[in-house]
């Protein structure tokens, strides 16, 4: 009893050193050795080929033991049961983690173009709403300017206008002024006629009175 107390006392204050020990793993990297001829007693012409590497397959029979290689630019032999027309499950991981961090870095840069877009985009609209702006001061400008232009014509067209009626004025003008001096003619005419028989009936009235006095000397005589 006594000793069994002295063992859990000493494994509770000394404990062996496996209690402590964490948790490995085997690495399952490993390098194939290439050979100049298809057989383990044929000298090695590459000291290893490592695991996961892509090498040119040259002559692979069904079957066969040995499988002909190009890799790292040398070509030789290596046993088929370390070969695969697959990747290894890590170089499919490792492909698939680089497509991922590639696609990932291809988002990153897609969201990018897109802000930059946007940002475009933005200053695009700000400036069409500023040449709009513009364009319909510009179109106010025009409007008043084809009032203005508008004016001068306007008003050759009334000038134009009163000219023909001051060229009507004036040869009705000169038609009533060609009327009036026919018409003073006319009267000086009718005057001269008037002193005419004016003189001419004094002369018969006096040629009558005369006539008649001689009459009446002539009788008393």
């Amino acid at each position: 009893m006594r000793r069994f107390l002295i063992l859990f006392f000493a494994i509770s204050f000394f404990p062996p050193s496996f209690a402590a020990a964490a948790t490995g793993w085997i690495n399952d990297s490993f390098y194939v050795p290439m050979r100049a001829q298809a057989g383990s007693g044929y000298r090695i012409v590459h000291r290893g080929v490592k695991s996961g590497t892509p090498v040119e397959i040259l002559q692979w029979q069904s079957g066969a033991d040995w499988v002909q290689i190009r890799a790292d630019g040398a070509t030789g032999w290596v046993e088929a049961q370390y070969m695969s027309r697959t990747a290894p499950a890590a170089t499919q991981l490792k492909q698939a983690q680089e497509k991922e961090q590639s696609a990932s870095g291809k988002l990153t840069s897609i969201e990018q173009q897109l802000q930059e877009v946007a940002a475009e985009r933005d200053s695009l609209q700000q400036q069409l709403a500023e040449l709009e702006k513009h364009l319909q001061s510009k179109s106010s400008e025009l409007d008043e300017l084809q009032n203005i232009s508008a004016e001068p014509i306007r008003i050759a067209s009334e000038n134009k206008k009163l000219n023909t009626e001051l060229s009507l004025m004036r040869t009705n003008l000169q038609e009533v002024q060609a009327e009036n001096s026919l018409l003073k003619h006319d009267k000086t005419f009718q005057s001269w006629l008037l002193a005419l028989a004016t003189v001419f009936a004094g002369m018969v009235v006096g040629w009558f009175f005369k006539s008649r006095s001689g009459r009446r000397t002539s009788s008393w005589v």
